[in-house]
């Protein structure tokens, strides 16, 4: 038999395999298409949330008097609670049932969601977005099992459309968040934002409870992590308390010290109960050990804190100083979600050209290179001097986030690629919080030093009324500020504080643009081919294969919004 008579019987054997395979009953055809439409659709949901807030900033500080802190609190209260909870969630989900924690999670986001859009205070709505997180973790840490549990026995092709329909939701999502939270502010108002999540809850709930499949794993002898859940918890919120307080407060107030104190004690006590708990734990930081694998969640946890971290002062910039509506503001940033869907296909091209680590540090000089170009922003300028960095943060990172997740789990044992999943998707949310959190501070910094009493003095503003001009203009309320000085002064206050956000903002840039320099730089130490997990002895060939299919069920979904 020759070469090409052989691939082609190998070739008909597969197809009649596949055939043998899909030979599956109409009910249960129907209930996988139904669990990809259900999962797809409650990614995009969970993902679109984390987007359209940003756009809505200006309108939320100021229909709620919110502070800079505050303003903080409703991006992170929701980020830092789904990073804290998602592989809790996922755990719990195989004992007592995914479509049960699934289910549930919808419910409570849901929920959430209208309490976000009946929020009559900055504080409710902090609140309910923590809620919120909480739901979204428990529906994005089940939603692939539920796709592995409804595909089992299907064609291996099947299955990946599905997981790539799913991640789809969350991607498209995320590239249209901007615009569609823009549309909906403008010609609404921002508790729509909220509200529209309700209608689509329900409709989910509808889906998943008619004809998405339970599934659950009662024999595994994963132990939940509660210790470790409520730790974590614990140590981001009181951390990120310390970070956006001690901003605006001051860093020697008894509140801000007792979190931070309290904070880097209680992260302290994670890392000592996470070490001796190994591979039981919620995250086995003996993976840590492996390099690729490190710097695949450095690279996630940078990734986020470049693109989602500087969104909020980006679009307070926007809005508040330049005026700016909604919709132009959501078209403003469209540029780098374009860029991104131009960068994504291009990095596999790249990938089949040189190592992974080349695209990946070549995708971080990008986003450094483009935020370094943007240093300099004078009061003057207008949103175009942002395209060249907001263009290039988008081509970097759809360089680089096709590769992060099948890095970490590639490099570990199959029976792990679950927790290294899990562990990625978590610390994107995480770098959005800490971007979120750390130019804050860096914002209150700069507008304290510009924006002193004395100068205020100079103007003819009281002593007292000092630090509520400083409290507005980091939360880009730039219009109330010229209201609430003299008329007479208000020219010159208003030059002040653009200047002091401007100052900040450049500042900003300075940190985040040295930082995605030294991310690429770490890309190229720490990636590193040999990493890749060759276990000596894969069983039979099936065994192969379905370690094989675990790892590509882990790696292909990347929907964790923030």
């Amino acid at each position: 038999m020759t070469a090409s008579a052989a691939a082609q019987d190998s070739g008909g054997n597969k197809e009649l395999t596949d055939a043998r395979e899909d030979q599956t009953p109409p009910g249960t055809r129907s209930a996988r298409r139904w669990t990809t439409a259900v999962t797809a659709l409650a990614a995009a949901l969970m993902t679109l949330d984390i987007t359209v807030v940003n756009v809505a900033m200006p309108e939320i500080g100021t229909d709620l008097g919110a502070s800079l802190d505050s303003l903080q609190w409703i991006v992170n209260a929701y980020t830092l609670s789904f990073a804290a909870l998602l592989l809790t969630a996922g755990s719990v989900s195989d004992l007592i049932g995914r479509r049960k924690i699934f289910l549930a999670g919808v419910a409570l986001f849901t929920l959430a969601s209208a309490a976000c859009a009946l929020a009559p205070d900055s504080g409710v709505l902090i609140a309910a977005r923590a809620v919120q997180g909480a739901g979204g973790a428990m529906v994005l840490g089940t939603s692939l099992a539920l796709i592995s549990g409804a595909f089992e026995g299907a064609p291996a092709r099947a299955r990946t459309t599905a997981i790539g329909l799913f991640t789809a939701g969350g991607a498209v999502s995320a590239a249209l968040g901007p615009l569609v939270g823009g549309t909906i502010v403008e010609w609404l108002s921002w508790p729509y934002l909220f509200a529209v999540n309700v209608p689509i809850g329900l409709l989910i709930l509808y889906g998943a409870v008619r004809k998405v499949p339970e599934s659950a794993d009662p024999d595994s002898s994963q132990k939940i992590d509660y210790v470790g859940a409520v730790l974590a918890v614990l140590a981001l919120f009181l951390l990120n308390y310390g970070l956006l307080t001690g901003s605006e407060d001051g860093w020697t107030t008894p509140a801000v010290l007792t979190a931070l104190g309290l904070g880097a004690l209680l992260a302290a006590a994670f890392v000592v109960v996470q070490w001796q708990l190994g591979p039981r734990a919620m995250l086995d930081l003996r993976l840590f050990a492996i390099p690729t694998f490190s710097g695949a969640l450095l690279l996630s946890f940078a990734a986020r804190i470049f693109s989602f971290g500087m969104l909020p002062f980006l679009t307070l910039w926007l809005g508040g100083m330049l005026h700016l509506t909604p919709f132009r503001i959501g078209l403003v940033l469209l540029a780098q979600s374009i860029a991104l869907m131009i960068g994504a296909p291009l990095s596999g091209v790249l990938a089949k050209l040189m190592p992974v680590s080349r695209v990946l540090a070549l995708g971080m000089v990008a986003v450094g290179v483009g935020i370094l170009l943007t240093v300099g922003i004078k009061p003057g300028d207008d949103w175009t001097v942002l395209l060249p960095m907001l263009v290039l943060i988008g081509l970097g990172a759809g360089l680089t986030l096709p590769h992060l997740l099948s890095l970490a789990v590639n490099v570990v044992p199959a029976s792990r690629a679950g927790t290294a999943s899990g562990a990625a998707n978590s610390f994107f949310p995480l770098g959005t919080a800490t971007g979120v959190a750390v130019f804050g501070v860096v914002l209150s910094g700069k507008v304290n030093t510009v924006m002193t009493t004395s100068a205020l003095g100079e103007h003819s503003v009281p002593r007292a009324a000092a630090g509520q001009l400083r409290r507005l203009v980091t939360a880009g309320q730039f219009d109330v500020v010229g209201a609430a000085v003299p008329k007479a002064a208000r020219g010159p206050v208003l030059d002040l504080a653009h200047s002091a956000y401007t100052e900040a903002l450049s500042q900003i840039f300075w940190i985040a643009g040295i930082a995605g320099l030294l991310a690429a730089g770490a890309s190229l130490v720490l990636v590193r081919d040999r990493d890749t997990y060759r276990p000596e002895d894969t069983g039979t060939a099936k065994g192969g294969e379905d370690q094989a299919e675990r790892k590509d069920d882990s790696a292909a979904a990347s929907t964790t919004p923030g």
